[in-house]
């Protein structure tokens, strides 16, 4: 987990001696003669080279097609400083160590050295990673000793030092983007990121940091990603059985699919493989199966057999055996395993990376689902040439399908295990909302025409969900055609602060077009009352319905939470659906955050730079800010929260304001400054993105564990760490009850 690797000499620069020459000459003190260093591509393992060391070093002379990543190790075991990860361009490179073998090993060279020089050091002046060798090797040594209560109360301080790596390894490309280093930290800092979030990274790179062996590989991972990802059909395959049998993809056409990439090798593939023959074997006669894919070695194939025979693998299996260079891997861009693909009966991507429970719940959810067919017909003109669905499915990934419009008519069929509100587009490209409507689906057959000029007008017949979803909106459209002034004029003031904005416009100018905005927004909440009545009147009158629990969703920030949970225990079944699920996880959260509970601690860095531990203010009165510096009710409570501080600081008031601003910490450190808000403490959120993205909980989130809907909302944390007051409307009229509260309490 140590950093190893060093970067050296830029794409531009060549070796005199000539081209394609790149020497290598390492000094390392200690080094004994005769032993032999091996030397690879990191992408290719199988096709090393080797030198024998002389007294204090060796020389590599050779040729490289281009910049790459290249591992050397010194002996054929490992051991501590035995390898170093070095990227190469051709060229000239000098390395020299402390040793024993590569210990303070540093090379040197040409520009990218400096430039990754750079990096380096922006990595080791970061308050955050600092100690990050000395927390790795604790993590390393509670992992050697499985001492896994360690290693879960070290995950904290490790996610977040692998989120700051990330956050300026980001900074770091973003201000190189013609470096060739940022096409090597792209793909191997960043090597984890999703597809999508490198591809866009990838995109701002220069033509001078991509010709090179890294750049390019991520630019193949992003082609076959477009080819393989979510809704995709899968590419086809061939490769030989245990018995020299060719067996293709093509062949399981009709049943549900487990793509499994392994090998005999892999000790995680090899504790993964338990929980992929429990799935086989519970859904072997639902029409589904597993197609083994292993990456063994040239000479493992006795050892393949044996695994697959040990581990009872009792399905299909094929290999080239050719390590990581196997064809389909490449094919598929397997970088990792275990790794999977789970194919429907049509061959098409319906979910990657299944392991543990996941892999079980996303076979029952498909394999217990029900079919739907939805026939289309587009009326008038112009008629688009395919129609996109968008939707969430019920465990909470987002799916994008399509299908051809030939001749005005289409048809779009699947499994789905519920209704579900399913977001159908013609357009191409950006939201059209003239060309686009929401529809719920449900299992069986239902018809759908669309209006060319408007599909907000389309006609759905077959759905009863669908029927009850019409008549609540048609409830709504009296009170939304009431807005429409109101909604025109808040548009312009939008449009008009953002304009100031990108024309740098003065602060002073910015904040007076930003409240202007929200003194109109204000002006919408009455308007948002009476639709929300019109909501809970159908909740009530519709108590099991999936429109109550797609709906109810929105009010969870707004309705208290014992009016929440009576509309949710009258869900009924539906209680299991994504939805149900969903509230009920608000609920949980809300009743954390709620006076009565205890509050749960947490534990984060100041805008000052020091450590805040909730728990560490017991013994004192505890008021938690949740704003944002975008926010401008927050910024307007602000006077209210320093006079009440100012009174009571000194009679045992902490105050944490918790921001909203992780994605611009610059306007979070301006916002505190200008309100004065800085003599108390001030964290962020700890919102991650990369986790929202994967549905992936997050611990560090502040306000998930207060469930936090509505800015600004204070919560009041009496002497033992209670909960006693909870302030979340924004209004006068809470603001006159905390003040009594705490007069009662410290005046």
């Amino acid at each position: 987990m140590k950093r190893i690797f060093v970067l050296s000499a830029c794409l531009a620069s060549l070796f005199a001696r000539g081209q394609h020459n790149t020497s290598i000459h390492a000094s390392l003190n200690g080094l004994a003669a005769g032993q032999w260093v091996y030397w690879n591509s990191l992408m290719n393992s199988l096709q090393k080279d080797s030198i024998q060391t002389v007294s204090g070093g060796f020389t590599i002379n050779t040729d490289i097609p281009e910049g790459d990543a290249y591992m050397f190790r010194i002996g054929s075991k490992y051991v501590e400083n035995s390898v170093m990860l070095l990227y190469i361009e051709k060229g000239k490179i000098e390395i020299k160590g402390e040793g024993p073998m590569f210990k303070g090993a540093k090379a040197t060279g040409e520009a990218c050295l400096q430039e990754y020089d750079t990096y380096e050091n922006m990595i080791a002046a970061d308050p955050v990673l600092k100690d990050r060798s000395e927390v790795y090797k604790k993590a390393n040594e509670l992992y050697a000793k499985k001492d896994s209560a360690g290693l879960a109360a070290l995950q904290p301080q490790l996610d977040r030092m692998d989120s700051v790596d990330k956050a300026l390894t980001r900074q770091w490309i973003a201000a190189h983007k013609g470096s060739p280093v940022s096409a090597y930290l792209l793909s191997r800092q960043l090597g984890q990121l999703p597809i999508g979030e490198k591809e866009k990274i990838y995109n701002t790179l220069l033509p001078s940091a991509t010709n090179n062996a890294p750049a390019k590989r991520t630019a193949a991972s992003i082609r076959i990603n477009n080819l393989t990802g979510i809704g995709k059909t899968a590419m086809d395959f061939t490769q030989n059985d245990t018995l020299g049998h060719p067996v293709s993809l093509k062949d399981f056409r009709g049943k549900y699919v487990l793509v499994d990439f392994w090998a005999s090798w892999c000790v995680p593939c090899r504790g993964e493989n338990p929980n992929v023959v429990a799935a086989f074997n519970k859904y072997k006669d639902r029409n589904f199966t597993v197609l083994g894919v292993s990456l063994d070695q040239p000479t493992g194939k006795e050892k393949w057999l044996k695994a697959i025979h040990d581990d009872h693998l009792t399905w299909t299996h094929v290999s080239d055996l050719k390590f990581w260079n196997n064809a389909v891997a490449r094919q598929y861009d397997i970088n990792s395993i275990p790794a999977n693909i789970l194919l429907d009966p049509d061959g098409k991507i319906i979910a990657k990376d299944l392991h543990g429970e996941e892999l079980g719940k996303m076979l029952e959810k498909v394999l217990a689902a029900q079919a739907f067919s939805l026939s289309g017909q587009v009326s008038g003109s112009p008629v688009p040439a395919r129609i996109h669905f968008y939707y969430t499915d019920d465990k909470g990934a987002n799916i994008h399908d399509s299908v051809r419009v030939v001749d005005g008519r289409f048809t779009f069929r699947g499994n789905i295990d519920a209704p579900t509100m399913v977001y159908i587009t013609g357009a191409s490209s950006a939201r059209d909302e003239a060309h686009s409507v929401t529809v719920f689906l449900e299992p069986g057959a239902m018809t759908i025409t669309l209006p060319a000029g408007d599909y907000r007008k389309a006609v759905v017949k077959g759905s009863k969900t669908q029927e009850e979803y019409e008549e609540l909106e048609g409830l709504k459209k009296p009170i939304q055609k009431e807005m429409e002034p109101l909604s025109v004029a808040y548009e312009k003031a939008g449009a008009a602060m953002n304009a100031a904005v990108r024309a740098g416009k003065p602060q002073n100018v910015i904040d007076t077009l930003r409240y202007r905005a929200a003194a109109i927004h204000d002006q919408f909440e009455p308007y948002f009352g009476r639709m929300a009545q019109i909501d809970y009147e159908f909740f009530a009158s519709h108590p099991q319905s999936y429109v109550t629990a797609f709906q109810l969703r929105f009010h969870t920030g707004s309705l208290p939470v014992d009016s929440l949970q009576l509309f949710y225990d009258r869900l009924g079944p539906v209680q299991q659906s994504g939805s149900g699920r969903e509230i009920a996880s608000e609920i949980e959260k809300l009743r954390a955050g709620s006076p009565g509970s205890m509050a749960k601690d947490f534990s984060v860095t100041e805008l000052n730079g020091s450590q805040l531990t909730l728990s560490a203010l017991k013994g004192k009165y505890v008021l938690i800010d949740f704003w944002a510096s975008w926010c401008v009710p927050c910024r307007k409570s602000m006077p209210h929260v320093k006079e009440l501080y100012a009174r009571y600081k000194d009679k045992g008031l902490e105050v944490i304001g918790v921001s909203d601003d992780d994605r611009d910490s610059t306007a979070w450190k301006k916002a505190v400054d200008k309100d004065g808000t800085g003599v108390w403490h001030n964290v962020l959120r700890g919102l991650d993105w990369d986790k929202i993205r994967k549905h992936e909980k997050n611990e560090r989130d502040i306000s998930e564990k207060f469930g936090i809907h509505s800015l600004p909302t204070k919560i009041l944390i009496d002497k033992e760490g209670k909960i006693i007051g909870r302030f979340d409307k924004g209004s006068e009229e809470e603001a006159e009850q905390l003040d009594r509260q705490l007069s009662q309490l410290l005046g």
